[in-house]
């Protein structure tokens, strides 16, 4: 049986505050067994190759539950985002190792075995760099097309203002803003932010 040895990082305290530091966050090694029978059926194991650090992530971590959309991360628990990976070992016929897939509940983590119920796979040779996927084709892209062309339905010559244009998301809005020909003025929390 083939173990692959995998550092993860879990949740070691709550950060009441919103601001996760190496008191509430911790790296492990674990030893990750790699068999055909290790591995649930419709099941992969994956290495990580790129995970996205959303903005969102931190209200998981503060040990509040009022409003979220997503629960708490338990204490002892792996953290999760989205993640670009390759398949390693497959016990589902839909994937192969070998394969580049996205996993937008990724174990943040070297190796780990996934459902393949979430899993998206994207094709290596499209000319589309993987990073791509979580930033303009990913959660922050998204979000951005979704508030500027469905919500906003931002027209030429339009005044779109941008709150938070310093974050990931709103970067992509104020592009997407000027290429459909808009007015486009943003705010950011801070003078180092505008600079930067």
């Amino acid at each position: 049986m083939a173990v692959l040895e995998s550092r993860e990082w879990y949740m070691a305290a709550y950060a009441p505050e919103g601001v996760p530091l190496s008191d509430h966050l911790k790296l492990r090694t674990i030893n990750l067994p790699l068999n055909s029978d290790s591995i649930p059926d419709q099941h992969v194991a994956v290495e990580v190759l790129w995970i996205s650090v959303d903005p969102y992530i931190r209200s998981r971590m503060t040990g509040h539950d009022g409003g979220l959309y997503f629960p708490q991360f338990g204490l002892g628990e792996v953290i999760t985002e989205f993640a670009i990976g390759r398949v390693v070992l497959s016990k589902d016929g839909n994937f192969s190792e070998g394969d580049i897939v996205i996993n937008p509940f990724s174990p943040v983590a070297e190796y780990s075995v996934v459902p393949t119920a979430v899993l998206r796979k994207v094709d290596p040779t499209a000319g589309i760099e993987l990073p791509d996927y979580l930033s303009a084709l990913g959660l922050p892209g998204f979000t951005a097309w979704l508030g500027i062309d469905v919500i906003g339905e931002a027209k030429p010559g339009s005044n779109v203002f941008i709150s938070a244009a310093a974050g990931g998301v709103g970067m992509f809005a104020g592009q997407l803003a000027k290429l459909k020909g808009c007015r486009v003025v943003g705010s950011a929390g801070s003078d180092d932010k505008v600079i930067s």
